[in-house]
């Protein structure tokens, strides 16, 4: 791996990063103030729309540098939010049919990710 693909990657992801917690002060500065993770939503649905901008232009074009790629796709919707790689590769499954590998991949990852969480908190937070 070149040099300048790993900083494009560094690079991207640390604005990624800011992005998100702007994002998320944001939403703290606009009043809201509910249960419901309204910042995460709102990165999530921000990375794939910068996700599928870059990924249509890249294929409708085909002019786009193998370091913007990394910057972008890699670099700033990794730090901004990784849900936008993971709802590329679930949106593939479906378009190329393989629909119980797409249920696999969706209830998998929630149900194994939440899973993770509860047993950590069992074990570490709340072990009574």
């Amino acid at each position: 791996m070149k040099l300048a693909s790993l900083l494009a990657i560094f690079i991207g992801g640390g604005l990624g990063s800011v992005s998100r917690y702007l994002v998320s002060r944001l939403v703290v500065f606009m009043g809201y103030g509910a249960k419901f993770p309204l910042a995460t939503l709102v990165a999530n649905v921000c990375a794939c729309v910068v996700m599928a901008a870059v990924l249509s232009f890249s294929l409708r074009d085909k002019e786009i540098s193998e370091g913007w790629s990394l910057f972008w796709l890699v670099g700033f919707c990794g730090g901004f939010s990784t849900f936008s790689t993971f709802s590329y590769e679930n949106w593939l499954l479906m378009r190329d049919g393989w629909y119980s590998m797409l249920a696999l991949n969706i209830l998998l990852s929630v149900v194994m990710c939440m899973a993770v969480f509860y047993f950590a908190n069992r074990l570490f937070i709340a072990p009574n």
